[in-house]
């Protein structure tokens, strides 16, 4: 069994505007250094906790289907999954077969109530799973309608809004929940309660926003900005001091978080 990445997260859970605010740095010249040094420290935290930050898809292969525990949570949803059957068809297995279980961490794909998997043809990676984990996707803001850069909301979800050193839209706030509403594709709207009016913006803000059912924990974020400044500071592999693989500062941020699956 086997997971990657298919769909890589199109947004960082730390902004380059927060990166260099917390470097310090008022100035251009390093703007791509920085941008891929937050990669590379979210590649970093994310690796070892075991988990996803911002939303991506993955693909998962197995030999044959049973009751699985799916790597890199939060499990947001599952695109599909499907099998090579005994005849050597691809089938795809039909939802009322199995439940999917979003609470847990990690989330989990097993059995429906009096189902049966059915038979797979015997040979390497003949189930094929696709999900979506992470905690939030960017959106931007027009009047009444947002667009997200993943279909990952339906109607009736509850959501948190989070902006890096900028300004949400007018009349959207932090720290608020939020009903979803009039989901269609990548676009969809929000009210204040739950079958409520869907709320008009008056501006589209500034700088990045972030949308989704948690926020990624602040600790994850200054963990990120921790590694950042690090690896900005220390450019060479060796140095007059001991550099420890991860800073025992971020090591704290991130260990009662760490998961292997």
């Amino acid at each position: 069994m086997y997971t990657k990445i298919t769909n890589e997260p199109t947004v960082e859970p730390v902004s380059l505007t927060e990166a260099k605010l917390h470097l310090r740095v008022d100035h251009n010249d390093d703007d791509v250094l920085i941008a891929g040094l937050i990669q590379s420290a979210r590649q970093s935290c994310e690796n070892y906790e075991g988990k996803s930050y911002c939303v991506r898809t993955y693909t998962l292969k197995m030999d044959s289907l049973f009751d699985v525990c799916l790597p890199y949570p939060p499990l947001i949803s599952v695109d599909s999954i499907t099998y090579i059957d005994d005849d050597g068809d691809t089938q795809t297995l039909s939802t009322d077969i199995y439940d999917i279980d979003t609470h847990s961490d990690p989330g989990y794909i097993y059995l429906a109530y009096n189902q049966t998997w059915p038979m797979t043809r015997s040979e390497l990676n003949a189930v094929t799973i696709t999900y979506k984990s992470g905690y939030m996707t960017k959106f931007t803001c027009s009047g009444d309608t947002l667009t997200v850069n993943e279909a990952i909301l339906s109607d009736g979800d509850t959501v948190l809004l989070v902006t890096d050193q900028g300004d949400l839209p007018a009349e959207l706030a932090e720290s608020t929940t939020y009903w979803v509403r009039d989901v269609s594709g990548l676009t969809l709207k929000l009210s204040a309660t739950d079958g409520g009016a869907a709320i008009t913006t008056t501006d589209a803000g500034t700088g990045t926003h972030l949308i989704g059912a948690t926020a990624i924990p602040a600790r994850v974020c200054a963990a990120i900005k921790l590694i950042v400044a690090h690896l900005y500071e220390h450019r060479e592999e060796l140095s007059e001091t001991k550099l420890e693989p991860m800073l025992f500062a971020a090591r704290s941020l991130l260990f009662d978080r760490n998961m292997t699956v």
